[in-house]
């Protein structure tokens, strides 16, 4: 009985002498850096809470595809955090979502910090699309012949606005795309993929179909492609093929060969067959068009953005970034060693006094995290104490702690 006594006696000595195990540093959306609105077709409504709007993005489940062959575009929302500060390089952050619906309702993310889109399925519609009556997109884009009207828009006089050229269009060439669900259309002379025209297909713009047709400029003896986006007005790209620039469009003849269909991921489409008259002998090499869709991302790239800490005098508003030195920064290293500081801390249910710098933000992506900061001056050293603003924990920092706070902001401790 007295082995087991002290044997107890031992363990809670023990867990007494143990700082406790505490998470300091919580990313999170801060609700008070965001402002949303949301787009309907031919409507725009700024009353949407920006914080729900970031958490419909934020599921860990996120996808590799979509479910259906069609769907249906419901509208767009996004939310923006305006500059911390003056500085140049401190600039605006913004998440979009898209909301469509397939087979599921989804939600399209992407953000300043990630280049394309990552998707998550949604229990429901969000409240402000509930009613709403979407635009129908496929998945994969399609070809179509012309109409009447269309090749009529096309020989119309202010149909091109380029300057000092005199463009030609070959007969029957005109065809419209309409639009895959995300993407991008890239050309083909022969097995060659141009540089330039392409197009791009994104959610949002749903309702955007392309037209395409060859033309050539009777002033400069140059084959061209003929692009509109309405139907109604053409810019023109020279076609960059050796063969084609270096003997000239008089040389030149174009075979139309599309026909209705819808396109395949990666697959040529062809449009054309163009022939050219080299010295007698005929040239021959093809048009074609194929769809690259955009992939879907799974991985957290907009969750592992730049991040940077500010210490400040007043809090953020959105209307009015801090200058310096009313607020100072530090990121790369610095910004880890101020973390590893901050995590060295200890719950408290002591604060200090409020000084010049109140205000520590922490900005991780666009996750981020807001404390107030006291200090109570000791006989030799300073306590630092921080609390977090959103729920109200208090920490004390550890000795080294705020001597690592110390070095990265002496600013506030003069």
């Amino acid at each position: 009985m007295k082995k087991r006594t002290l044997a107890a006696l031992s363990l809670l000595l023990v867990t007494a002498g143990c700082s406790e195990d505490v998470d300091v540093v919580r990313y999170d959306h801060v609700k008070e850096h965001w402002q949303a609105e949301q787009f309907k077709i031919n409507a725009r409504d700024e009353h949407v809470d920006a914080y729900a709007l970031l958490n419909s993005c934020k599921d860990d489940k996120r996808l590799s595809d979509l479910e259906g062959k069609t769907f249906s575009v419901l509208g767009m929302a996004y939310a923006t955090r305006a500059p911390f500060t003056t500085d140049i390089d401190d600039g605006y952050s913004f998440t979009e979502v898209t909301y469509i619906e397939g087979d599921a309702v989804y939600a399209l993310c992407r953000s300043n910090e990630m280049e394309g889109y990552h998707a998550v399925e949604l229990e429901d519609r969000p409240p402000y699309f509930q009613n709403e009556v979407g635009i129908e997109v496929s998945l994969l884009p399609a070809v179509h012949l012309a109409t009447e009207r269309e090749r009529d828009a096309l020989d119309e006089l202010n149909a091109f606005h380029q300057e000092k050229q005199d463009i030609r269009v070959y007969p029957d060439t005109l065809m419209r795309i309409s639009p895959g669900f995300s993407g991008t259309i890239e050309f083909k002379i022969g097995d060659k993929v141009v540089d330039f025209p392409s197009f791009d297909f994104s959610p949002q713009f749903s309702e955007q179909q392309k037209f395409v047709a060859l033309g050539y400029d009777a002033l400069a003896n140059l084959p061209h492609f003929l692009l509109s986006h309405d139907g109604v007005h053409y810019s023109t790209s020279v076609m960059k093929d050796s063969d084609v620039l270096l003997h000239g469009a008089d040389n030149l003849s174009v075979r139309p060969r599309f026909k209705e269909g819808n396109m395949k991921p990666m697959e040529s489409f062809l449009l054309y067959d163009v022939t050219i008259d080299v010295d007698g002998q005929n040239l021959s090499k093809s048009v074609s068009i194929r769809f690259q869709p955009n992939g879907l991302r799974t991985d957290a790239g907009d969750v592992n953005g730049k991040s940077v800490a500010y210490l400040h005098k007043h809090p953020y508003h959105a209307d009015v970034p801090l200058p310096y030195p009313d607020a100072v920064s530090v990121s790369g290293e610095a910004y880890v060693r101020l973390v590893q500081a901050l995590e060295s801390a200890t719950s408290s249910t002591k604060s200090g006094e409020a000084k010049e710098y109140m205000y520590l933000t922490l900005l991780h992506g666009n996750l981020g995290q807001q404390f107030e900061v006291s200090y109570k001056q000791r006989s030799k050293k300073v306590d630092v104490f921080i609390k977090d603003m959103k729920t109200g924990k208090a920490f004390k920092l550890s000795s080294v702690g705020v001597e690592t706070f110390k070095a990265l902001f002496p600013q506030a401790f003069e």
